[in-house]
């Protein structure tokens, strides 16, 4: 969280500028199908690929290692804080708010305090001989070292998901759980269809395919110039209430603006914004928002400092006019304060002020946004996921050493054994109920790849984890190790103890540095990548391939490996099974199908000749699935050699390719619909963007709803219709186009 987009559009162009430059081990189980993990054996080293593996899906054997004897040297002066028993007076083990203002403040002044501590021991470190440092570490002390009354806490104080159902309802977000609601670019309020680009808000009659109404989201001074935020991304519907989440660098806030849309015309109207304090919330892979009923939720990221002054801390205001602004900012409600913010129960060298504020929406235009906040002093390492009734928010201490003072584990680049748990960094998960209540915690291990890598699902909570070495710069450019957590909702508590690790279970390496993985009911797959980017390889790279791996819930130790015979760079869930998207050479996107029934299988696969991918996110991607579990899907992609990588500052048009897809997993290449070429994209006359005009989220979506097909390219929304195997434009309207008149 918190990537600041003004640097990134500003690197932007220097990026254009640059050049785009485990074959089957023997099943030891003796069933034929599946491998049984057995511990304590080895697990064997994966063979090498000298060619192009045939497409398979095929029992995995590999074991859970034994525990592995450290190697490592003893620790030195510079101690990874999560190893700092100094940090110890600043933490509480079980979930604690601050009992007043004055806890808080003199919890800040023991951090600073232990702080400049930490920053002394590493400069006096530089100056050490080698034999001082085993005695520096063991010398440190347990005891607690405040001095300063005022600085110390008294002793009193111390005490105190379904992507896509098997009959899938109108689907218009590919969104990771059912109920859950997550922020995007089209969303749907009746015979509407909703379009957020350009900082405005699109409405498209689909029953007579008339755009009846260009809203802009932000305002107007007396002059008529634009203010407000800078990036307008998410956008949510709630009954005919339409809400878009963005961002004001001039106000460091998130800005929420809320729209009705009057179903009866088509008409868009401004009901308030409200600003809530805080840093940049932009991340390139997760949404800010998500609803859940008639709730709103709400996470934002806050430095520690953003509470020492209580009269510049976080709030929530209705915005009232630049007149009225200064005093408005007076009176807006505290977002938090100390009595609503819970104790780091964990230690750390970064604490953040996480906050997940859940808002009840009921009619907001007559009145101001209220929100139940629940701030968490953690580690600066977050991800969240929301399910109906609980926000997840993954926390970790991973990344808190200095990688340049990491000890080198291995000798000519060999591969780094797999690290003991005591050796990966420590974390904890927060549970916060939506429906209110107390939040709770998991200590864990590790830290999750992305929101994908959580689920809840039938009373369990599960995760695949990145199992890295906090000591080994080595691990940091090796395939990564991984691990899966399985644990009922009731093993949250109220109380921290550093996990032994024993939750983890040891799961099949991907091979690669990076990971996609989805949860499907009970089971998990995923594989390993390269690199975010999306281009295919070049013809000198040779044949490029991607294992993928599907564990049964319910049987863990029944891992299988699937080959599907090129690259993985999406793996998304279609109703019960998953498919996946990548290129084994430059000649186009390879789609393949896994079935994931009794065991997992290797389906239908299809090339789509010279059409290459074009957009990341998730929500790029959208499906539709019959009874039957036969379907259509759509993603975005061009049909331009070599232009398969979309930047986010960089809006080129795609296209839309739909395939059809059988009960049996079989594709059929229906074709796609056209988007403009830069050079013939045309808006409309008059028409000009002011705000927000790059496509952070991107501008192209497949869309299924009421029995219709439709696509989003770019400023045409196209409606389809699918003819002899093929899909045929029917309409389309161009959003900078004039509106219709009033019916």
């Amino acid at each position: 969280m918190g990537h600041t987009r003004l640097i990134v559009a500003l690197i932007g162009s220097l990026v254009l500028l640059l050049p785009h430059s485990l074959g089957k081990a023997q099943d030891r189980s003796g069933s034929g199908d599946y491998y049984v993990f057995e511990d304590p054996v080895e697990p064997e080293p994966a063979a090498s690929v000298a060619a192009m593996p045939t497409p398979t899906a095929t029992p995995l054997p590999v074991t859970t290692p034994p525990v592995l004897r450290s190697l490592l040297p003893p620790p030195k002066p510079d101690i990874i804080p999560y190893e700092d028993r100094a940090l110890d007076v600043v933490t509480r083990r079980t979930l604690t708010q601050f009992a007043s203002e004055g806890e808080f403040r003199r919890y800040l002044k023991r951090f600073e305090a232990i702080k400049d501590s930490r920053m002394r021991r590493w400069t006096a470190a530089d100056d050490l001989p080698t034999d001082g440092i085993v005695i520096a570490a063991a010398q440190q002390s347990t005891e607690d070292p405040c001095t300063d009354p005022e600085q110390c806490p008294a002793e009193a104080e111390a005490a105190i998901v379904m992507t896509a159902s098997r009959v899938s309802p109108p689907n218009i977000t590919n969104t990771q759980s059912a109920g859950v609601d997550e922020g995007d670019i089209v969303k749907q309020i009746g015979d509407y269809f909703l379009v957020l680009q350009d900082g405005r808000v699109f409405a498209v009659n689909i029953r007579s395919m008339k755009l009846t109404d260009r809203a802009d989201v932000y305002r107007r001074d007396a002059g008529g110039d634009p203010i407000g935020a800078d990036w307008y991304d998410e956008m949510l519907v709630q009954g005919d209430h339409v809400l878009i989440t963005a961002y004001s660098y001039q106000d460091s806030a998130t800005e929420l603006s809320v729209l009705k849309l009057d179903q009866a015309s088509g008409k868009l109207s401004r009901l308030g914004v409200f600003l809530l304090s805080s840093d940049d919330y932009y991340d390139s892979d997760n949404y800010a928002t998500r609803i859940v009923g008639d709730k709103l939720v709400l996470y934002a990221p806050y430095e520690l400092d953003a509470l020492k002054d209580r009269k510049s801390r976080p709030v929530i205001r209705r915005w009232l006019g630049a007149k009225e602004r200064d005093d408005d900012q007076q009176r807006g409600k505290p977002l938090i304060d100390a009595r609503n913010l819970y104790w780091p129960v964990m230690r750390t060298g970064q604490p953040t002020i996480h906050t997940v504020s859940v808002c009840p929406l009921g009619d907001i235009a007559k009145r101001d946004l209220s929100c139940r906040t629940t701030g968490l002093i953690a580690p600066q390492q977050a991800e969240m996921f929301v399910s109906p009734d609980n926000v997840y928010l993954w926390t970790s201490a991973d990344d808190e050493g200095e990688s340049w003072r990491m000890d080198d584990c291995t000798k000519d680049d060999a591969a780094a054994p797999r690290p003991a748990a005591r050796d990966v960094a420590p974390g904890v998960v927060y549970r916060v109920p939506v429906h209110g209540g107390n939040p709770a915690l998991l200590p864990v291990r590790g830290q999750v790849f992305d929101q994908f890598s959580m689920n809840e699902f039938r009373g369990r909570f599960h995760a695949l984890v990145g199992w890295r070495s906090e000591r080994c710069d080595a691990e940091w450019q090796q395939p990564v190790e991984v691990a899966l957590l399985d644990v009922p909702i009731i093993a949250f508590s109220d109380t921290y103890a550093e996990s032994s690790g024993r939750d983890f279970r040891a799961a099949p390496p991907p091979g690669k540095r990076m990971v996609e993985n989805r949860f499907v009911d009970n089971w998990l797959v995923y594989g390993g990548r390269d690199g975010r980017g999306s281009y295919p390889p070049d013809a000198e790279d040779g044949p490029q391939h991607a294992n993928v791996i599907a564990i049964p819930l319910r049987q863990p130790e029944r891992a299988q490996l699937i080959e599907p015979g090129h690259e993985l760079i999406r793996l998304e869930r279609v109703g019960d099974d998953v498919m996946l998207s990548g290129y084994r050479d430059p000649q186009g996107l390879r789609i393949s199908m896994v079935k994931l029934n009794d065991r997992a299988s290797l389906a239908g696969q299809i090339l789509l000749p010279k059409r290459f991918e074009s957009e990341g996110r998730s929500h790029a991607f959208n499906s539709i699935v019959s009874a039957d579990g036969s379907g259509i899907l759509g993603i975005p992609t061009v049909k331009r050699e070599g232009d398969a990588g979309r930047w986010s500052w960089r809006s080129s048009v795609s296209d839309i390719s739909f395939l059809s897809l059988t009960a049996s997993g079989e594709f059929g290449d229906l074709g796609f619909l056209p988007g403009k070429s830069e050079a013939q994209t045309e808006v409309g006359s008059g028409y000009t963007c002011e705000v927000s005009c790059i496509d952070w989220y991107g501008n192209s979506r497949p869309i299924f709803t009421d029995g219709r097909i439709f696509g989003l390219v770019a400023t045409d929304l196209v409606e389809a219709r699918i003819e002899q195997g093929q899909i045929r434009e029917v309409q389309r309207v161009d959003l900078t186009g004039p509106l219709a008149p009033p019916q």
